[in-house]
């Protein structure tokens, strides 16, 4: 039976504590985004994107804000099946996602970027198949999803991703120089797809890869196995406070049309980018509705005239349903600004 996750409404005094326990990473931008993220995921939000990756942005706590306590090592991998034929990666970054076959592997998402990760990945791999890793889809650019397609292509395989992720690696980020982190930066993918979707097959199993439009990045895949009806979704589905990479393309507007045109197709569960369980149906629902909600207040508020430096506080008041999520963790101090122009543009 599939866990439910952190659906229920908490005190508020008890979000504002778990926020800094569970708030997912502004995802390192390196030194571009400001300085003090404290574990990268939110744990902290500190000024900005921060020069510590945490979760999403490599091993934990790597490059503390100015000040911070260092953290601990990323949690280890562990690998356990959701259903026959498809597996779950944990730890040492975002999830990832196996689908086994009985000629070769599909792969979600490639852990933190380091030859350790990558060879635990492997190991975790090899316990359930001797079959070679033959397709790897990444699904956004952080390097706690991407970090390992340099050495998945070493090996031979067909490392995929939306065009916009290559683009991101190129010319993303604060500085618009390219997205990097504290661990280094990815490796370019050896195939994109351009528009919405791209099919693969191994023999008689098939994954259809989506990008319906800008969410946590601007590159963002999601990858559908229709027979299982399993999808795996990246950080455009977390089990923690969710944060919109602008830098990186992300839209805090466009998320939840995203996550709508996900929910068309024919799945009952869902692989988060963050969190240790598959999700339902029903807890994609109401991201999605919850998503929906902000977007919509924070129009209304913008078309109001609430200024810049009100806006997340005046969301937050008015959209009681955020809990335990917080405004200044899906759109920090750093990607404020961007935020504000989206939604003046949507306002006119």
């Amino acid at each position: 039976m599939l866990r439910k996750t952190w659906f229920a409404v908490v005190p508020a005094i008890v979000l504002a504590a778990t926020f800094h326990v569970y708030g997912q990473a502004p995802e390192g931008q390196g030194r571009g985004e400001g300085r003090g993220q404290g574990r990268g995921e939110g744990r902290g939000q500190g000024r900005g994107e921060g020069r510590g990756q945490g979760r999403e942005g490599g091993a934990r706590g790597e490059g503390q804000g100015r000040g911070a306590a260092p953290a601990p090592a990323p949690a280890p991998q562990a690998i356990k099946m959701i259903k026959p034929g498809l597996y779950m990666v944990t730890g040492a970054g975002g999830n990832s996602t196996v689908r086994v076959t009985d000629q070769g592997v599909i792969l979600v998402d490639t852990k933190n970027l380091g030859e350790n990760f990558y060879n635990d990945l492997v190991a975790q791999i090899k316990t359930v198949t001797n079959q070679p890793v033959k397709y790897v889809v990444v699904t956004h650019v952080h390097q706690d999803h991407s970090g390992n397609i340099g050495r998945f292509v070493k090996a031979g395989a067909t490392v995929i991703t939306n065009i916009g992720l290559k683009q991101e690696l190129e010319t993303g980020g604060a500085d618009g120089k390219g997205y990097t982190s504290a661990q280094g930066k990815p490796d370019p993918p050896n195939e994109t797809y351009n528009g919405k979707s791209k099919k693969i097959s191994i023999g008689k199993v098939k994954a259809e890869i989506y990008h319906f439009g800008k969410a946590h990045t601007g590159g963002d895949s999601e990858v559908y196995f229709p027979d299982l009806k399993v999808i795996s979704m990246g950080d455009e589905l977390v089990a923690q406070p969710p944060n919109a990479d602008y830098p990186n393309g992300g839209s805090v507007l466009q998320w939840p049309g995203v996550l709508a045109q996900v929910l068309k197709l024919n799945w009952d569960t869902a692989i988060p980018g963050h969190g240790n369980d598959p999700m339902t149906r029903a807890d994609v629902i109401a991201f999605q509705k919850k998503f929906d909600l902000i977007a919509k207040k924070a129009i209304e508020l913008r078309k109001k005239g609430v200024a810049k430096e009100q806006i997340r506080a005046q969301i937050q008041a008015e959209v009681p349903e955020m809990a335990p999520w917080m405004m200044t963790g899906l759109v920090n101090d750093m990607r404020l600004d961007a935020f504000y122009n989206e939604l003046s543009a949507a306002a006119k």
